[in-house]
C-alpha cells in the first residue's frame, strides 16, 4: 500500500466524500411523492387513531386516499411548496472535500482490486490486506469440516429452493391455524421471495489487529456473516421478535449499561465482597444446536400460556428452520454451517441469552449465600462474590461455582480473579468503602477515536447528535463528578484532534452539558412523560426525506418555504386550523427534514461480496 494511504483511510470508513453534483429539481420527484402521500394520509385520517403502534414486522402500504377526499386547499399549498422547492434546487458541481492526492488514492484503490479494505475487530479502524491473503484467511475458517459442510453451487441452490418451499408451507399452516397474523405472513412471504434470487448470507472477516500486541505473528480473524438478504432472514426476524420477551425475563438479563448501573446502584455489600467477571469462550460457536433446541423447546412449550404472544409448535418449527439451515457464500464457495449458533441470524442473541439463562435458573438459587449479584449481557458476566469465613472452604466453593457455570453442554467461561475492581462492558466497577459500587467509563487502550472529521459531507445534525448523546452517556455512567469532567474534557479534545474548531464545538458542548444535567435532575416519571409528549408531537409532524449535499439549499431556507406556503401562507389560516374533512382540523404542526447520507468510504470499499472482485475465483485457492 502507498504510505500515504492513511491520509484517506484514516478519515474513517464513515467519511462521506462530496458527490460530484448536488441535488437537482428532477431528483426531488421521488421525495415529493412520498411527502404528498404522507400529507394526504394525515389529512384523511384526522381524528382517527391511525398512528397506533404497528406490528413489529409489517409491509408498508402503498394505499392513498381516494381522489377528491383531500380538500383542494391542501393540494394548492403543497403545489406552491413543490414549485418553489424546484426553483431553489439547482444542479451544481460539488465542491470536493478531498485533496487531489486523496482523490488519486481513492481512484487507485478502486482500480486495484487486489487490495481489500477490511474492518478491524474492536472498532480499531480500517486496514488493508492483499486479496489472496484475505481469501486464504477466510478459507482457514471455511475449510473446518467440523463446523462447515462443503456444498457445490448446485447443491446450495437446491438447498435454497427446498428452504423456500419449507418456509412457504410453514406460513400456510400458520395462517390456517391462526397462529400467524395476516401481516406476519405477508411480511415473511414478501421478503423471502425478494431474497430468493440471491438467497445466501455473505461471509467476511474482521481482523484482530489488537491481538498482535499479545501474540506477534499472523493476524487472527473473526468470521462474520452478513445475513440481511438471506432466504431465512425474514423468518429469522419473526423468531427474534417471539424470543425477545422470553429472553428479557431471564433472571440475569439487563438491557444496556444504563440498566446495569441501575442494578449496581442498589447494591449494599459487606466489607469482604469482591467483584468478578466471566467471558464465554466463542459463545455462538460453542453452543451446540441440538443441545440448545433440547433445552429451549421444552421451555417454549412450558411458558406458552404465560407468554400469550406465540404458539409453541409454530415457533419451534421456525427456530429449527433458521438455526439448522445457515448456508453462506464466499465468492464461488458455498458452505452449510453444521456446528454452533447459526452465524449472523437475527435470533442469535436471544437464543444465546435463553440457552444460558435456563442453565442459570437451575444453579443460581443454590449459590445465593455466596452471590450478592450475578448479571449477564449475552456472553459477559458481572458478579459479586461474598467469601466464606474460612479461606480454604471459600477457595473450594469458588472452584465448585466455576465448575457449575461451565457445566452447560460444553460452553466454557473464563473467570477473572475476585477483586475490588473490574472492567465490564464499557465500565469499570469498584467497591467503595461504604459498600456501594461506583462506576467509571472504561475505554480500550487501543481505541483510535476516529470521529467524523468536520469536512465530511454528513448532515449537519450528526455532530450535535454525537456530542449530546455521548455527553449524556458520560454524565449517566460516571459515579464521580471528577470522572465526568475528565471524560467530557477528553471527549472535547478528541474532536479537536480530528480537526474540529473550538468556536463550533463550544456551544454544542455547553448545550449538551446543560441537557445532561437537566436529564439527571428529572425523575423517571418525568422522563417517561417527556418521552410520551415528544412522541405525540412527532405524530403531528411531516417528514421531508432528502439526501444531504453541502451545495443544496440550507434546511433553514427549506423550512422558511414550507412555513410560507403550507403552514402559514399570508392571508390564510394556519394549516392546523384548516378543516381536513369530517369536522376535524388538519393534525400537522411542523415539518422535519429527514436527511439521509450519501455513500461513505465504507460503502465505496465494501468487501462483503467477494465475487465482484477481479482475479482467480475463491475455489482456485483450495486446490
Amino acid at each position: 500500500m502507498p504510505k500515504f494511504a492513511k491520509h484517506l483511510l484514516g478519515l474513517s470508513r464513515k467519511f462521506i466524500p462530496v458527490k460530484d453534483y448536488s441535488t437537482s429539481s428532477d431528483d426531488l420527484d421521488e421525495y415529493f411523492k412520498k411527502f404528498e402521500r404522507d400529507t394526504h394520509l394525515k389529512v384523511f385520517f384526522a381524528g382517527s387513531p391511525m398512528d397506533a403502534k404497528p406490528e413489529p414486522l409489517y409491509v408498508k402500504s402503498i394505499w392513498r386516499p381516494p381522489l377528491g377526499s383531500i380538500p383542494p386547499e391542501i393540494d394548492t399549498r403543497l403545489y406552491n411548496f413543490f414549485k418553489l422547492m424546484r426553483g431553489i434546487f439547482i444542479k451544481r458541481r460539488g465542491v470536493t472535500n478531498l485533496l487531489p492526492f486523496q482523490h488519486r488514492l481513492m481512484a487507485w484503490l478502486k482500480k486495484h482490486k487486489q487490495w481489500i479494505i477490511a474492518n478491524t475487530d474492536k472498532n480499531l479502524g480500517p486496514c488493508a490486506i492483499e486479496l489472496a491473503q484475505y481469501i486464504m484467511d477466510a478459507l482457514t475458517h471455511l475449510n473446518d469440516d467440523s463446523t462447515y459442510a462443503i456444498l457445490s453451487e448446485h447443491e446450495a441452490k437446491a438447498e435454497a429452493q427446498r428452504l423456500y418451499g419449507e418456509i412457504y408451507r410453514w406460513t400456510v399452516e400458520g395462517r390456517r391455524t391462526g397462529h400467524l397474523s395476516v401481516m406476519e405472513v405477508k411480511y415473511i412471504r414478501k421478503h423471502t421471495l425478494a431474497n430468493k434470487e440471491d438467497p445466501f448470507g455473505y461471509f467476511y472477516l474482521l481482523y484482530k489487529v489488537h491481538k498482535l500486541l499479545l501474540t506477534p505473528g499472523p493476524v487472527k480473524t473473526r468470521p462474520v456473516c452478513s445475513d440481511c438478504a438471506s432466504i431465512t432472514n425474514p423468518i429469522g426476524k419473526w423468531v427474534d421478535v417471539m424470543l425477545q420477551p422470553l429472553a428479557q425475563k431471564m433472571p440475569t438479563y439487563f438491557k444496556d449499561s444504563f440498566a446495569f448501573k441501575d442494578i449496581t446502584d442498589e447494591l449494599r455489600l459487606p466489607p469482604r465482597a469482591r467483584i468478578f467477571t466471566a467471558d464465554a469462550v466463542s459463545m455462538y460457536t460453542n453452543i451446540d444446536t441440538n443441545a440448545a433446541l433440547a433445552v429451549i423447546c421444552p421451555y417454549l412449550r412450558l411458558m406458552e400460556d404465560e407468554f400469550d404472544h406465540y404458539h409453541a409448535e409454530t415457533l419451534i418449527t421456525a427456530l429449527e428452520i433458521v438455526m439448522k439451515n445457515n448456508i453462506i457464500r464466499f465468492g464461488d464457495v458455498y458452505r452449510k454451517q453444521i456446528r454452533g449458533t447459526a452465524m449472523g441470524k437475527p435470533p442469535a442473541p436471544s437464543w444465546s441469552t435463553l440457552f444460558e439463562g435456563l442453565h442459570e435458573m437451575e444453579f443460581l438459587p443454590l449459590w445465593e449465600t455466596y452471590l450478592a449479584s450475578y448479571v449477564r449481557f449475552i456472553d459477559d458476566v458481572h458478579g459479586v462474590w461474598i467469601p466464606d469465613g474460612d479461606p480454604d472452604t471459600d477457595e473450594m466453593r469458588w472452584l465448585e461455582f466455576q465448575a457449575e457455570v461451565n457445566n452447560n453442554h460444553g460452553l466454557e467461561w473464563e473467570f477473572t480473579e475476585r477483586s475490588l475492581s473490574a472492567n465490564f462492558l464499557d465500565l469499570t466497577t469498584t467497591i467503595a468503602d461504604d459498600g456501594t459500587i461506583k462506576t467509571k467509563l472504561f475505554e480500550k487502550p487501543m481505541a483510535l477515536y476516529l470521529f467524523i472529521p468536520p469536512h465530511s459531507a454528513h448532515p449537519p445534525g450528526v455532530l450535535t447528535g454525537h456530542v449530546y448523546g455521548n455527553v449524556l452517556r458520560i454524565f449517566r455512567l460516571n459515579s464521580y463528578e471528577q470522572d465526568t469532567v475528565d471524560d467530557t474534557t477528553d471527549f472535547y479534545r478528541r474532536f479537536l484532534a480530528r480537526g474540529h474548531k473550538c468556536d463550533a464545538l463550544k456551544p454544542i458542548f455547553l448545550g449538551a452539558i446543560q441537557n445532561a444535567r437537566k436529564f439527571l435532575a428529572t425523575s423517571k416519571k418525568q422522563r417517561a412523560d417527556a418521552k410520551f409528549a415528544k412522541h405525540d408531537a412527532a405524530q403531528r409532524r411531516l417528514y421531508l426525506h432528502l439526501e444531504f449535499h453541502p451545495q443544496n439549499p440550507s434546511s433553514a431556507k427549506i423550512q422558511q418555504l414550507f412555513n410560507d406556503t403550507v403552514l402559514n401562507p399570508p392571508g390564510k389560516k394556519q394549516l392546523n386550523e384548516v378543516d381536513g374533512g369530517f369536522g376535524h382540523k388538519v393534525p400537522i404542526d411542523a415539518m422535519t427534514i429527514a436527511y439521509h447520507r450519501a455513500p461513505n468510504l465504507g460503502d465505496m470499499f465494501s468487501y462483503r461480496d467477494i465475487s465482484k472482485r477481479n482475479g482467480p475465483p475463491v475455489s482456485s485457492y483450495m486446490l
